[in-house]
């Protein structure tokens, strides 16, 4: 352990367990008067393990149904996307081909370039286990692991005391931001290794090795791997302004900060190496997708985090309930105009670690300046559109990509979290300033959650309520009211709770107060855990009824167009998703997308949920909905037949589904699947339409009925002769039609153009040109022809030897490099 004096006793070292470094700030300035603390004992190696132990142990508790298959996760985003997109990843690899391309959305996406699907991420591939279902939950849960012993080795690094290193692991791995990316899962997977990241980065920077660069770059290079960009670009900002930080302590310092900033972008690059199988493609992918375009500024606005979200972090349900018995109960909602709840479900670390982070704020400790100048960064961004300087930068053309400004509270929260659990292992060795400062703004917090306690239970509670929060009377707000006087109840128990730990480490016995602390801690956090990662049964995430009663067993030959899921707002919407805890139900019966594809069942025209959709795709959907706007009589039928739909998705009435299901709406049929002819996926036109571009698309189609064989093109028209598919055989990345043409003909192939599709006619290269604004066609000569038609990413392939070849090295240089003695 580090002496007041600031000298390092060494610990024996391991890769999770690293020799600990000087703390952040050293060396000790002349000017920094800290008060005299006691000496800490030296720690075992049996402390770590126990630490480690105790930590494992609470993740497994905390989330044993769902490791052992009793319930699942499925809030927000697992149960519309994640959980069907990967079993369709499952299937595709199951049946033999590597999953380049999805063919269940849109009529064909990537799905390798796409980082939403994680394919090159090595825990990814738990779901091949033999049961989707553990792999899937398994994939999810061993980031939990991850981030609680990931932090816990990178607060050790910094010589804080075992209790103090579980302190922050478990405010971080079990905190409100970390257990909020669990319905966020590029995010999750791509945080989970930042204590990593950052613990060998630090190391490489105090005492430069080969074996820590590698492990640095290495780590750094699985966040790549995992592809979600913004949480990579605030790891770099992380261990660039880390780098910045340890220089100005250096004697040059203009010298040292060229020299370590120089380190990190050294270990940047060997990282980007090790993860470029996802980050070429994904660059590339940007190009031909939606995210070539500027996204809307206000729904930049919308995901914008509140001022108000701050107060978050000491009273955590100040903004409402994420859940209550799976029940959305989030008064805060009109802060985030339009969508009705955060981004971040939360951002509760902890009362206590708030009050550590105050209290050494107010005592000046070393490395405060530091963490509140990356809270100011990490705040001004994640405020998005509630200050000027996003929207400067977006008109400026400088972050018209970022989409969810919320994200970026992950730099000023990690590093709170240090900075707190760094105060925490003071408080323990009896610093009296900082536990002078700590119990006064614990006093203060504990006076405000009383006073307001208090006041609920009085008639103007409710009223200042519904004011506050622009809610009008009635059940839904009555019960609100109830939750949050609740709410302050538990806040002044908790304030008070704190009050008393701080105030008696004085008198208590060490090992008896850490033991409370701790019991103390679990609790608090506990509180919002299960809130914030609510679970469903896992019958569950079985096939719906609905599948096998309305919608042919032929499900690889056609497509559903789910109209209904675009009609959010109206009236019948709203009455099936204000069914309470059934909301959820409704959509797994209701087959919404991206379900379907769990079950086989591929879409067409449906929403770009994660906007990753190839621009053809956006223009095909923009021309549906301006027919309808036109006022064009049975506007769908069009594009169903040239979008190989066979059924469309309406709403039942919702009265009449009610009285069916006798108000249980878990188990309603809410969505009806009408089914109409049976439109191919490959055919010969009838027609070819010169158009110009999307709007004269849509033109054309307003001012006549076209027959379902028509063809529209930019290419100069011409009469085409009649043709037949004789056979077709499809796979994933590829399809094999056979056909006969009585003259020159034109196949349309209602596949969505993409440039790494490679087409040829009898094995010569033909060149396919745009149809129907979002699909494909060629032309065919006379005679009996094969069509092939396969899609290959040369990018994928350059990427993935350059991730091998690093990441074997990485590897070799960490087993063979000797592990570096203490000083």
């Amino acid at each position: 352990r580090r002496p007041a004096g600031g000298r390092d006793d060494a610990l024996s070292e391991s890769q999770l367990f690293p020799p600990q470094l000087p703390a952040d700030g050293e060396p000790a300035q002349p000017a920094d008067r800290r008060p005299a603390i006691e000496t800490p004992r030296p720690v075992s190696r049996r402390h770590d393990l126990i630490a480690a132990g105790i930590l494992t142990i609470l993740a497994t508790l905390f989330f044993a149904d769902v490791l052992v298959g009793v319930n699942n996760f499925y809030m927000r985003d697992l149960t519309r996307y994640y959980y069907p997109t990967k079993h369709l990843l499952r299937e595709i690899v199951y049946g033999g081909e590597f999953p380049l391309w999805n063919p269940y959305f849109s009529a064909g996406q990537p799905i390798a370039a796409n980082p939403e699907h994680e394919v090159f991420y090595p825990l990814t591939w738990l779901l091949l286990l033999p049961s989707y279902d553990l792999g899937y939950r398994l994939h999810i849960l061993v980031h939990i692991y991850i981030g609680l012993l990931g932090m816990y080795a990178l607060l050790r690094s910094m010589q804080l005391r075992p209790a103090a290193a579980a302190f922050g692991a478990l405010t971080f791995g079990l905190g409100g931001i970390y257990l909020s990316y669990i319905n966020l899962l590029p995010i999750l997977f791509c945080a989970a290794w930042l204590p990593l990241t950052c613990l060998y980065t630090r190391k490489f920077l105090l005492r430069p090795s080969v074996r820590d660069f590698a492990l640095a770059s290495l780590f750094l290079g699985l966040q790549f791997l995992v592809g979600e960009p913004t949480t990579v670009m605030q790891t770099g900002f992380i261990l660039g302004m880390y780098a910045l930080y340890r220089a100005w302590y250096s004697p040059r310092r203009v010298k040292a900060a060229i020299a370590k900033v120089a380190s990190v972008g050294a270990i940047s690059i060997v990282g980007l190496a090790a993860g470029l199988a996802q980050a070429l493609p994904a660059m590339d992918h940007v190009t031909d997708s939606a995210r070539s375009r500027a996204f809307d500024f206000t729904l930049v606005k919308a995901w914008s985090m509140p001022w108000a979200k701050y107060a978050e972090l000491i009273f955590p349900n100040i903004l409402g309930h994420i859940s209550v018995k799976n029940v959305m109960w989030y008064w805060g909602g009109g802060l985030y105009a339009g969508m009705g709840s955060p981004f971040l479900f939360s951002i509760y670390c902890g009362l206590l670690m708030a009050a550590l982070v105050v209290g050494g704020a107010f005592v000046r400790a070393r490395g405060g300046r530091f963490v509140l100048i990356l809270a100011i960064f990490s705040s001004l961004i994640a405020l998005g559109g509630n200050t000027p300087l996003l929207k400067w930068m977006y008109d400026a053309g400088v972050a018209t990509s970022i989409r969810y400004p919320e994200k970026f509270a992950l730099i000023g929260i990690f590093a709170m979290i240090i900075f707190g659990s760094q105060m925490l292992e003071r408080l323990i060795a009896r610093d009296e300033e900082l536990r002078d400062s700590t119990l006064g703004f614990s006093l203060a917090v504990l006076v405000v959650s009383a006073v307001v306690a208090i006041s609920t239970f009085t008639p103007y509670y409710g009223r200042y309520f519904m004011k506050i929060w622009g809610l009008t009377a009635g059940r839904g707000t009555s019960r609100m009211v109830e939750l949050s006087g609740n709410d302050w109840i538990v806040a002044a128990v908790r304030a008070a709770i704190v009050v008393l730990l701080i105030w008696s480490i004085r008198w208590v016995k060490l090992r008896v107060w850490i033991a409370a602390a701790a019991i103390f801690v679990i609790a608090d956090l506990g509180l919002v855990v299960h809130e914030l990662n609510p679970r469903m049964p896992s019958r569950f995430f079985t096939e719906p009824p609905a599948v096998n009663r309305e919608i042919a067993s032929n499900r690889r030959d056609f497509r559903v167009f789910h109209e209904a899921d675009w009609y959010g707002t109206e009236a019948t919407a709203r009455k099936y998703f204000s069914t309470g805890s059934a909301v959820y139900w409704v959509v797994r019966g209701g087959l919404f997308p991206m379900t379907p594809a769990g079950v086989g069942i591929a879409t067409v025209m449906e929403r770009d949920y994660d906007k990753t959709a190839l621009v053809p795709t956006i223009d095909l959907v923009d021309s549906v909905w301006d027919l309808k706007r036109a006022g064009v009589a049975e506007w769908w039928k069009p594009f169903m037949a040239m979008s190989n739909a066979w059924y469309r998705g309406v709403y039942r009435d919702f009265d009449e589904e009610k009285k069916r299901t006798k108000g249980r709406f878990a188990d309603a049929k809410p969505i009806r699947f009408e089914e109409g002819p049976h439109y191919p996926r490959y055919y010969f036109a009838d027609r070819l339409v010169t158009i110009k571009d999307r709007h004269d698309f849509v033109k054309k189609l307003t001012e006549k009925r076209w027959s379902s064989a028509v063809a529209f093109t930019t290419m100069k028209a011409f009469a085409p002769s009649t043709g037949r598919v004789v056979a077709t055989a499809e796979r994933a990345n590829s399809a094999r039609i056979e056909v006969e043409s009585d003259g020159t003909g034109f196949l349309v192939m209602s596949v969505t153009p993409h440039k790494y599709w490679n087409v040829t006619v009898d094995g010569r290269r033909v060149e396919p040109v745009i149809t129907n604004v979002g699909y494909q066609g060629i032309t065919v000569p006379r005679g009996r022809h094969v069509v092939e038609m396969r899609y290959r990413n040369r990018l994928i392939e350059i990427g993935a030897a350059v991730s091998a070849a690093t990441l074997l090295l990485l590897l070799l240089t960490i087993a063979l490099s000797r592990r570096p003695t203490a000083a």
